[in-house]
């Protein structure tokens, strides 16, 4: 049995072990070790976890931040309402700068665990919640009822998401929705998350001319293929490789020769050796503006005998991706490190190059319904990594059976891809029997910040021009990457030479929807449902159940969203 705060069993199992902890200071074994290292850290720090008060500090409302959250969460909260959940927003330090409750019930309950503007949410103060859990990992985070140390929170649940900050890549706050610890968290998790997608977008918006320059630039340079950073002495962009190879002192360095190069009316060097030996190069980020310098870093040699540094999971398979939903995808896969894994997905989001990038060199089966196929896999058992796909094709005795062979002791990491949507899934039993790690590979849609990389990086030398970049972003991708692919490659034989303009792309990205297109929160509330249908095999009872919600609302609903 697990510590599920959606089960009894699990949530009667996480409040013995809080019990235990809190009078005897002893943690069972199997408890999660994020979980473990919470609580530890709250009884080190002396955490009074009976107080009943959050205490406050003094924030700023007038930032970007809370102006480009503030519509966004306030037609969240609308959403809401019917769920019995509020939101709040928080800034890089834990501290709430926003509240929203359309509901009186909703907000007596904010009212009970004492979450107003001003509240420190850091985990010094409250302990482990799902604000400060989310500015801690960089990740979307579900903390609820006794998995909090702090008394106050025991009958909440916090479905949180960072909000990064589109230029400066920096995790500036986090979306939190709260809830009564019974109300169903499916769509309040993806509601959660996209909506800090929408502030992202509203950031970008509002950020300078100069900003949306260098970002441009940024990109251009290719942050998914090569350790870089773009640098003006404020705005500072650092794709993941570099900052593995820098040290803060090392940026620091740069950002003073980027002041430099602003005075000087460019870099006064084109090649720097920094203090640990890592080599940079430098030019100007923009050809016409001095103020901003686009640094290459080299990766040190290795050393004989040694291995050399790992620049990241993901950079060093060649795999473009910046935005959140990519970054939390390449850390889950890295925490997985050794651990069997099921990676799922919709049709073409590419769930067998991220294995590839995790396995490094791996046998790769295709998931069959006959005994050869198992005997394949028996045999490939013996090699260091074995990727399985679709394994969502085998019937339930099958996928019993290959459970039986990855349980039964054998060298090879394992990795098997599921892809959903796509008709009948009898993967439970191997789910149950097997017990992998399930990391979902995101849609195109909900990565909609990579597009421009990575249609740069199909098109393969090919300029996207502003136009053509933002068509491409309002697109809803239902065929994922292998959409866009074909995409970019009819548009290069409409343009016949090296840039991509909007007309050159197809009508039917080009013109305008009949409908009014959905927002970013309605995209998510209309993916839920049909996860949930998928779910329930199209039981519109059962998947209105599944969703928290009433037959008559699931209906308008699929009405509305054209589902019906």
């Amino acid at each position: 049995m697990g510590y599920e705060i959606d089960t009894r069993d699990g949530l009667a199992r996480l409040r013995h072990a809080r019990e235990v902890f809190l009078t005897e200071r002893r943690l069972p074994e199997d408890l999660p070790a994020w979980l473990s290292a919470a609580w530890r850290r709250s009884s080190f720090a002396e955490l009074d976890v009976t107080r009943a008060y959050v205490p406050e500090v003094p924030v700023s409302l007038e930032t970007p931040l809370v102006r480009a959250a503030t519509p966004v969460l306030s037609k969240l909260a609308g959403d809401l309402v019917g769920l019995g959940a509020a939101v709040v927003l928080s800034d890089g330090h834990a501290r709430v700068v926003g509240c929203w409750a359309d509901e009186e019930a909703v907000g007596a309950h904010l009212a009970r665990i004492d979450t107003r503007l001003g509240a420190d949410l850091s985990e010094r103060s409250t302990g482990t919640n799902g604000i400060s859990h989310v500015l801690d990992t960089g990740g979307p985070v579900v903390v609820g009822g006794p998995e909090h140390i702090f008394e106050l929170y025991q009958s909440t649940v916090c479905v949180g998401a960072p909000v990064t900050d589109p230029v400066t890549r920096k995790v500036s706050g986090a979306v939190a929705v709260v809830c009564e610890l019974d109300v169903p968290l499916r769509v309040l998790h993806a509601l959660a998350t996209t909506a800090t997608g929408a502030i992202e977008r509203e950031l970008l918006h509002a950020a300078s001319a100069h900003e949306h320059r260098l970002l441009e630039a940024y990109l251009r340079a290719g942050p998914g293929r090569y350790p870089i950073a773009v640098l003006d002495g404020r705005t500072r962009l650092v794709s993941d490789g570099a900052a593995a190879l820098l040290r803060a002192r090392d940026i620091e360095t740069l950002e003073s020769c980027a002041v430099e190069a602003a005075r000087d009316g460019g870099p006064t060097t084109t090649e720097l050796i920094l203090d640990d030996g890592v080599k940079v190069r430098l030019r100007p980020a923009l050809p016409d503006d001095s103020r901003g310098l686009l640094v290459v870093v080299e990766p040190p040699r290795p050393r004989p005998g040694r291995r050399r540094a790992r620049l990241s999971l993901f950079a060093d398979a060649g795999l473009a991706g910046t935005s959140p939903a990519w970054r939390s995808l390449e850390r889950s896969v890295a925490r997985a490190a050794t651990r069997p894994v099921l990676l799922l997905g919709e049709p073409g989001v590419g769930k067998t190059v991220v294995a590839r990038a995790a396995l490094g060199d791996p046998v790769v089966l295709e998931a069959a319904d006959d005994e050869g196929w198992l005997a394949e896999v028996a045999d490939a058992l013996a090699a260091p990594a074995v990727l399985l796909r679709h394994v969502e094709r085998l019937p339930s005795s099958r996928a019993a059976r290959l459970a039986a062979l990855l349980t039964a002791g054998h060298p090879a990491r394992v990795i098997a891809t599921l892809t959903t949507g796509t008709g009948p899934d009898n993967s439970d039993v191997l789910r149950t029997e097997w017990s992998p790690i399930e990391i979902l590979v995101p849609s195109l849609r909900e990565r909609t910040a990579d597009i421009p990389e990575l249609a740069q990086r199909f098109g393969r030398g090919t300029h996207f021009t502003q136009d053509a970049r933002s068509t491409l972003q309002r697109h809803d991708w239902p065929g994922n990457l292998v959409e866009l692919k074909a995409v970019v490659a009819a548009a290069q034989a409409e343009a016949a030479g090296p840039t991509v303009s909007a007309r050159h792309l197809p009508g039917r990205l080009r013109s305008a929807p009949a409908h009014p297109r959905l927002t970013e929160l309605e995209k998510a509330e209309r993916l839920a449902i049909s996860d949930a249908l998928r779910t329930a095999n199209g039981n519109r009872m059962r998947a209105a159940a599944l969703l928290g919600i009433g037959r008559a609302t699931l209906y308008r609903k699929l009405r509305r969203y054209g589902l019906e």
